[in-house]
């Protein structure tokens, strides 16, 4: 008895499957999300470069990847819940050799149903507001590591947020400090750009600002103040997770993070006073300037300091209402300060919520200081009444 052919061939694909796979992935690839419509011009028309490829290969033959063991017909393998939008560069690498290792039957439907479910909640604009970013960036012990594009998008996808105007560059303001925070001048350099580009966002009618940054406290600070909290602000805070980075909130917890006030006796007369903010880690008050030795002293610290302590905006909001409560004893305590004298070792959002939170028309001025090596230097001014 004949042995019977059990390969499955190829089935063309039917244009109305084609048209739902564009459809539903709004014209951009399911995996880098890159744009396929209307990226080059021939002679006469645009010319897409979008490419519908299969999930499970469409023969079970040699070289059709994750085509050879799959069980799906030839049916189920030509309809669109095995086909997936892609640019070239992404669908050369899920076909190419041994790429089933990387490139499984699961991880590419889980990325397709991802994908495409972000283009049904981002195109409901019913609930999803547009937002502009902003993206700051210093060097951090040397290190300069921005906000990714995907990183960026990740985030404003969770909290229902969508880039502003047609195109994410449209709404995207990028500040660059790159000079090492050991170079003097790179405070005025930075603090001016900040300011640049947050008097351009004020001047737009921005409904949202969402902001990424990470750069050294003074500069945040300086950012939050620019700020203010008259905008409606978003902060998003930067996670090291066990496979990449992240931008994205924590979940909200049951215990909310716990701050504790303390200070030295009042001093009516006082014109200047340190304010030490331990969140993160202990504030080393011993290394600040002699200059600083024996004024007054307000500290805010967690009541357990760790990197850890702020996970969620509700953590954060608990800072924020700290930080307002310290400013407060500012005012009642030492009427006639001039200067605050700051030392932080805070998360990178406390350090913009202190620049928010900071009238510049009741507080005194505050200087912000920067650990350098063993000891703490001043760095900025930031503005106040006094």
């Amino acid at each position: 008895m004949a042995k019977r052919d059990t390969r499955i061939t190829r089935k063309q694909v039917k244009d109305s499957e084609i048209l739902q796979v564009w459809v539903r992935a709004a014209g951009r690839c399911v995996l880098c999300s890159t744009y396929l419509l209307g990226g080059e011009r021939s002679y006469f028309h645009t010319a897409s470069h979008g490419e519908v490829a299969h999930n499970v290969g469409a023969t079970s033959g040699k070289g059709s990847a994750r085509g050879t063991t799959s069980n799906l017909t030839k049916d189920e393998r030509a309809s669109r819940e095995n086909l997936l939008l892609l640019c070239h560069r992404c669908h050369r690498n899920v076909d190419a050799e041994g790429a089933e290792n990387v490139y499984t039957e699961a991880h590419l439907k889980a990325k397709k149903l991802a994908h495409e479910e972000r283009v049904r909640k981002v195109t409901d604009h019913a609930t999803v507001h547009e937002t502009a970013v902003l993206r700051v960036t210093g060097r951090i012990r040397g290190r300069f590591a921005p906000a990714t594009d995907r990183q960026i998008a990740e985030a404003l996808f969770n909290e229902d947020l969508r880039f502003a105007g047609e195109h994410p560059r449209e709404s995207t303001f990028t500040v660059e400090a790159k000079a090492d925070e050991t170079d003097e001048w790179v405070w005025k350099q930075g603090a001016q750009e900040i300011s640049r580009k947050v008097a351009q966002l004020h001047d737009a009618p921005y409904e949202t600002v969402s902001v990424f940054a990470m750069a050294p406290i003074p500069l945040l600070v300086h950012l939050g103040a620019e700020l203010d909290d008259k905008t409606d602000v978003r902060l998003f805070q930067r996670f090291r997770g066990e496979e990449d980075v992240a931008w994205t909130w924590r979940n909200a917890s049951p215990q909310v993070a716990q701050f504790e006030l303390s200070s030295s006796s009042p001093d009516s007369g006082a014109r200047d006073i340190v304010l030490t903010v331990s969140v993160t880690g202990p504030v080393q008050a011993d290394r600040a300037p002699k200059t600083l030795a024996g004024l007054p002293h307000i500290h805010l610290g967690a009541k357990s300091p760790s990197p850890d302590v702020i996970q969620t905006k509700a953590d954060l909001n608990a800072f924020a209402q700290a930080w307002r409560d310290a400013l407060a004893q500012v005012e009642a305590h030492y009427p006639l300060c001039e200067r605050i004298h700051l030392l932080a070792t805070v998360p990178l959002v406390a350090a913009i919520a202190c620049g928010q939170h900071h009238m510049r028309d009741a507080h005194p001025s505050m200087v912000v200081y920067q650990r350098a090596g063993e000891d703490y230097v001043e760095a900025l001014q930031v503005r106040g009444a006094a």
